[in-house]
């Protein structure tokens, strides 16, 4: 299961590296025992903007669980535009699952990726 979801997303990344917008894609994937994976990675955009992103899965139980993620994008100075997690906070945020934006923490499921790709890209006007 981990490893069908790593050449899932290893083929929605080349997509995305085929793009003119995409200056450059890295990404790591881990595999580990008990069908679990780590994966690491960033998308550099042509205007100096990142996407870096983490997940740690697991599909022991037939399904795939994401049990810790971050995608967090950030503009060419550094500066957090949004950010998806499931991390502990202090304060707690209003769900274990939320978006960081500004100055503004809501409650927001898991997203996949591929939509956190998307939403970069049409927050710019490139798709």
């Amino acid at each position: 299961m981990i490893d069908e979801y790593f050449s899932a997303i290893k083929a929605l990344l080349d997509r995305y590296a085929a793009t003119p917008f995409v200056l450059a894609v890295r990404v790591t994937f881990d595999r580990r025992p008990g069908d679990q994976g780590y994966l690491t990675g960033a998308v550099a955009f042509a205007d100096g903007s990142t996407l870096s992103c983490r997940e740690f899965l697991d599909g022991a139980l037939g399904a795939l669980d994401k049990l810790s993620y971050s995608y967090h994008y950030q503009d060419a100075e550094g500066r957090l535009i949004f950010r998806y997690d499931n991390a502990m906070h202090r304060p707690p945020p209003p769900s274990r699952e939320h978006k960081h934006g500004g100055d503004l923490t809501i409650e927001a499921p898991a997203p996949e990726l591929e939509t956190v790709l998307s939403e970069v890209a049409e927050m710019h006007g490139w798709l």
